[in-house]
């Protein structure tokens, strides 16, 4: 319970307690002064009063407790034949508190008990205050309707506990995924630029390196080398721009086509511009692919490529082998260089690491190593949903 509600609670249990024993009192000095046949109203019957009523300031604190002494001063005040008073509604709501308050056997046990004693106070009294049997009756309904409300009421709080816990667990559940979500598009937005800014850095590089390397005898072929590294420089700050675009809306209309499967003759050509010779091969019965897979494949694709002309060395060419099954996708880039890659795994490169992501979002497999007998090879196997 919170702080503000603790408080309520107290002030409100203050309010009743006091309340009660006022009533109470007047119910026997001002509206109903008894009959001839009852014990005279003395200080004994306002202690036994305030017995029956007073303790329901602690009644959610202590609920046994004042139970116990609201059934004491009930079972002496019938004792000794004061006259009635309101004090009596003391033990219903004594009662009730300890069914809305303890566990349901429990608050059935003290209050079984209760009302036997109560029972069996009043059968004394058939006998030795000619007490009508009838009140054994009113005894059942005055104690024991109270009770079940109470116990009513335990079960309503546990449900509405049970359902806010529900409620915080789920809130939790969904900031958790939200955080997962956030560590993930950071991770997708990181592998994205790493493909795409790395490659055409890449390019850029090896374009300038080139055109360096052959300014003065062959102008003409420098100069088409540096274009080729300002093309790559262009593409370049697009897919940044595109990248920034996707933090910056969530619209999709903003968000430039991503690249595909489809696309490849322009990675080859580019490649190849960039010195490294690339031929395609497609097998299978080829098919517009779910754009997850489809985007993931290209980038497989293009990140191999890139670690070719990385670190194949000197006049290396790359093959394409692209094999449309019916259940999966085949991706294999092969070439002819010096087959170490050192550098996609390795001094902070995060190529192969990338490929090695993507493709365990797809629930593929990737195997990337040496050829045997000279280059290196990457094989991809994306499943693709019927």
């Amino acid at each position: 319970m919170k702080l503000d509600e603790r408080r309520r609670a107290i002030a409100t249990d203050v309010l009743l307690g006091a309340g009660m024993f006022i009533v109470s009192l007047a119910s026997v000095t001002v509206w109903d002064p008894g009959d001839s046949t009852s014990r005279p109203t003395d200080n004994w019957a306002y202690v036994l009063i305030g017995m029956q009523t007073l303790p329901l300031i602690w009644r959610r604190r202590a609920p046994v407790p004042v139970l116990a002494i609201t059934i004491i001063g009930f079972l002496i005040d019938r004792g000794l034949n004061y006259p009635g008073s309101w004090a009596i509604f003391g033990i219903s709501v004594a009662i009730y508190t300890v069914g809305a308050e303890l566990e349901p056997r429990r608050s059935l046990l003290i209050g079984g008990i209760t009302i036997d004693i109560v029972l069996l106070w009043t059968l004394v009294g058939v006998f030795v205050y000619d007490v009508e049997l009838l009140a054994l009756v009113s005894e059942i309904a005055f104690l024991g309707f109270p009770l079940l409300v109470g116990r009513e009421t335990y079960h309503r709080q546990q449900r509405m506990v049970a359902l806010e816990s529900r409620a915080i667990r789920a809130e939790l559940e969904r900031e958790q995924r939200a955080a997962e979500a956030v560590v993930q598009e950071r991770t997708r937005i990181a592998r994205e630029l790493h493909d795409v800014v790395a490659h055409e850095i890449t390019v850029m590089t090896v374009q300038t390196a080139g055109a360096g390397r052959v300014l003065h005898d062959r102008p003409d072929e420098a100069s088409q080398a540096m274009e080729a590294a300002e093309a790559a420089g262009h593409r370049a700050l697009t897919e940044m721009r595109r990248l920034l675009g996707m933090l910056r809306t969530a619209d999709p209309a903003a968000i430039a086509p991503q690249p595909g499967l489809e696309t490849l003759d322009a990675l080859v050509e580019q490649m190849n511009s960039a010195g490294l010779p690339v031929t395609v091969a497609i097998e299978g019965d080829a098919r517009p692919l779910p754009v997850g897979i489809d985007l993931n494949a290209y980038r497989i694709v293009q990140e191999s490529l890139t670690n070719t002309l990385k670190h194949g060395g000197p006049n290396v060419s790359a093959r394409i082998a692209v094999t449309f099954a019916d259940s999966s996708l085949s991706l294999e880039v092969t070439d002819d260089g010096r087959g170490a890659a050192a550098g996609v795994g390795g001094n902070g490169g995060q190529g192969l690491l990338g490929m090695h992501e993507r493709v365990a979002l797809l629930d593929g497999t990737l195997n990337a190593g040496p050829r045997p007998g000279g280059g290196y090879r990457v094989v991809a196997r994306i499943p693709i949903p019927a």
